[in-house]
């Protein structure tokens, strides 16, 4: 392993205070206990008690819960009959934290009710809790929205005394999800004051994040305050940042932290991966003698049954596992037990997640060594090579717009239903809404009020992910996992070998009208990878106008992926044995919104000449600033008299002089690596050119739409079979679309703009993720034209 970059977080100690709750139980425990509570937490626990709501925003591991426990708790011991709403964005920390907080609660002996009200929870049980409501009531905002709020006059008591409303991960709901669970929390206020005339007190939890404050507040509609200074310990942290390895290497690494007994997790972001991963590292053991160490690995992803990943859980928090192979699924603070060493096996898209598995380490009163071990992705490399950027950059904001029209109409429709809607209660974006709802006759006014038309169906889900698929073992007849519609199309085709928990299994059938895949277990040296064809057909076009001589268009577009055969690969040999070609393809039709615009055929050469120029005269004048004299005037002795300059500078770039101590100074090298990068010739240079807009689009299209950039696709192509021209389309990611692509049609020439400004005015040589790189790019970053994407918007843009 290459290690290109240390960093040492130096340890920090703990910074208590001193606090009398008004619950003389509470602080007797506390004392008898020894519980000492850190600053941040006293300072969060007195804002909350003094009715402000509040954003906190300290490390992972530092205790954030307590201070929502510690309050509710203080306000039920004096008044019984007070109630809290937790919400957790997924089952799983749901289920967790509830058994965190009964586990607290009874050490406390405070008499406290504690109930989970959610996807997993049975019939019986949901009308107990709602016929007896507890203190603590812990749900998700699906649950929330689908199954509470729509009946919440069989919640009356609860809501009558709902005093706290706890936010776990805040950082998470981002992009539509969060733009729809801001809505959720908009109708819950609504309920809750139509009970108590007043609105709860919102504690928040939340990963480091840009502008909390800001966010919490666009949120839950209240002013918020942050708590942010961290008075938790924490140890001394090491992050090495590793050029790319073999899994060989890094087995070798969690060989030596299963011997040394130091708990570790290693984040791999596709399930499939972690599951290969998992299964070559068993074999791994085995080769080198360590049969005794395989029983302490395990993979750990979405997909296994709730008994299944809560044995994982339960045996890494008791140490019977040591190492855990993970999807983002540990992401968030799922109880596993102290953690010692984290490894990020390529970036996980944003810096706010990649800090987030960093913060997973640490726990105890001991060093912690982390890795983030690069991919060869161009993204990742720019982080190899600029690695101080990833503890200099500033972490990324969510971008949320709950007044996203498409998103608003659900809501309102539904908020109608649960209490007619006044006028006087609307914001002007909703009134908006209610007018167009009220053409569609599918809201009714009457009485002064909007009620919901009975024929219209109100029902939608927040996450709109579709229906998930059993995985059934045929030879047991027994479910062994499940899996949702998108990952089914990509991995659960006729044949394909399904990987769960280090057994392969093929796949025999997938019943589309039962939801459920059939699959058989086999012992199989490979594993298989769709062979995949992307293509985008324009269905209809809605309007079009012209800017100069660009044709903008908008309308709604079918996404077609289609799965024309598959792959086999050995398992261990990690190398292709043979395709498989279908006689018939499976296709995948996604029909959504979108713009795109034509390039006129003219401008392919003008880019490609005039590009030319440009780098030419841009790697001469880098040259020269990272080449002795000598060097210098003899390739630019060279460029200049030679009839094909770029062909000559890409010679002279890989001549080994430059790259020996010699030519060029060691810190340099990495330049004259990006340089080599910027010479793409001939036709590349426009499809890289293209491709770079579509990417730097992307970056930068929430400042017009306020869109997570992971809620819109974008394609560019030198040649569409429809338009006959050079087109870049950006598409809403979402069955039917939400509008995002209306906002490109509306205001191209502005993003256009933006995005040429940004581009141009980014310091790096061939792209990075400030401009044209993509955390999402499905070409892993190939074929992109920096100086090439800027050459083609000052001719569009001119």
């Amino acid at each position: 392993m290459e290690i290109v970059y240390k960093k040492v977080l130096e340890p920090k100690e703990a910074v208590y205070r001193d606090y009398k709750f008004d619950c003389k139980k509470l602080n007797e425990f506390l004392k008898n206990n020894s519980i000492k509570l850190y600053s941040h937490q006293v300072e969060g626990i007195k804002a909350v008690l003094e009715g402000k709501d509040v954003v906190i925003t300290t490390p992972t591991a530092s205790g954030k819960s307590m201070i929502y426990t510690l309050s509710i708790l203080d306000q039920v011991c004096k008044n019984p009959s007070t109630k809290a709403l937790l919400i957790f964005p997924l089952v799983a920390l749901a289920r967790d934290q509830e058994s965190k907080i009964r586990s607290f609660i009874q050490r406390s002996g405070i008499k406290t009710s504690v109930a989970n009200y959610s996807g997993s929870t049975d019939k019986d049980e949901r009308y107990r809790i709602k016929s007896s409501p507890p203190n603590f009531l812990i749900t998700t905002p699906d649950m929330l929205s689908k199954g509470i709020l729509p009946f919440h006059y069989t919640w009356e008591k609860f809501f009558e005394d709902l005093k706290f409303v706890v936010i776990d991960e805040l950082h998470s709901y981002k992009g539509v999800l969060g733009s729809h669970v801001s809505n959720v929390i908009k109708r819950l206020n609504r309920i809750v004051k139509h009970y108590t005339g007043e609105l709860p007190i919102y504690i928040c939890n939340s990963a480091t994040i840009k502008n909390p404050v800001d966010f919490a507040k666009k949120f839950v509609n209240k002013e918020v305050i942050e708590i942010n200074k961290s008075g938790a310990p924490s140890p001394k942290k090491i992050i090495n940042i590793s050029k790319p390895t073999s899994n060989e290497k890094l087995m070798h690494l969690l060989k030596e932290h299963l011997i040394n007994d130091i708990s570790t997790i290693v984040f791999i972001d596709s399930r499939k991966d972690v599951e290969l991963f998992y299964k070559n590292m068993k074999i791994f053991l085995e080769k080198e003698g360590h049969e005794e160490l395989v029983s302490k690995i395990s993979p750990y992803r979405s997909g296994y049954n709730s008994k299944e990943r809560q044995e994982i859980e339960n045996k890494m928090a008791t140490g019977k596992l040591k190492v855990l192979i993970s999807t983002s699924a540990l992401e968030m603070g799922i109880d596993i037990g102290n953690i010692d060493s984290v490894i990020v096996k390529g970036f996980p898209g944003t810096l706010a997640s990649l800090w987030q598995r960093f913060g997973r380490s640490g726990r105890r009163e001991k060093e912690s060594i982390n890795y983030y071990i690069a991919k060869n992705d161009a993204l990742d490399q720019y982080y190899v090579k600029n690695p101080k950027e990833l503890f200099n950059r500033s972490v990324e904001e969510p971008v949320i717009n709950p007044d996203n029209k498409y998103i608003l109409k659900k809501h309102i429709l539904v908020a109608a239903k649960e209490i007619p809607l006044e006028l006087k209660d609307l914001t002007d974006k909703e009134k908006e809404v209610v007018r167009d709802l009220l053409e569609e006759r599918k809201l009714i006014f009457k009485n002064g009020k909007f009620y919901v038309n009975k024929s219209v169906n109100t029902d939608f889900n927040i996450r709109s992910t579709g229906e998930s698929y059993d995985i059934v073992e045929v030879n047991q007849n027994k479910k062994i996992g499940d899996i949702n519609q998108e990952y089914a199309f990509y991995e659960m085709y006729q044949d394909a070998v399904y990987l769960h928990g280090g057994s392969t299994y093929k796949v025999l059938q997938k019943d589309d009208t039962e939801k459920v895949i059939y699959v058989e277990e086999q012992y199989l040296n490979y594993y298989t990878t769709p062979i995949l064809q992307t293509e985008i057909d324009i269905l209809n076009i809605e309007k079009g106008r012209t800017f100069k001589d660009i044709k903008i268009y908008y309308g709604e577009l079918n996404v077609k992926s289609s799965i024309v055969g598959y792959t086999k690969v050995d398992i261990e040999e990690n190398k292709r044995i043979k395709d498989i070609l279908f006689e018939e393809y499976i296709e995948r039709n996604f029909i959504t919104k979108g713009m795109w615009f034509t390039v006129e055929d003219y401008y392919e050469n003008l880019v490609i000449e005039r590009t030319k120029k440009e780098k030419e005269s841009f790697i001469l004048n880098r040259l020269k600033k990272i080449l002795d004299e000598v060097s210098y005037k003899l390739i630019e002795g060279v460029v200049k008299e030679s009839k094909e300059p770029i062909k000559t500078l890409k010679e002279a770039l890989s001549l080994e002089f430059l790259k020996s101590k010699k030519g060029v100074k060691k810190e340099d090298l990495h330049v004259i690596e990006d340089l080599e990068n910027t010479l793409k010739g001939g036709r590349d240079i426009f499809i890289g050119s293209l491709h770079g807009i579509e990417h730097g689009m992307i970056g930068i299209y929430s400042i017009f739409a306020m869109n997570d950039r992971w809620d819109i696709g974008g394609m560019s192509t030198n040649f569409h079979n429809q338009t006959e021209k050079a087109t870049i389309f950006i598409y809403d990611g979402f069955e039917g679309g939400i509008g995002y692509g209306e906002v490109g049609f509306e205001r191209l020439e502005d993003i256009l703009k933006a995005t040429y400004k940004n581009i141009k005015n980014c310091k790096c040589i061939s792209g990075c993720p400030s401009c044209i790189l993509s955390p999402k790019c499905g070409n892993a970053n190939e074929y992109l034209d920096k100086i090439g994407s800027t050459v083609l918007l000052e001719l569009i843009l001119a």
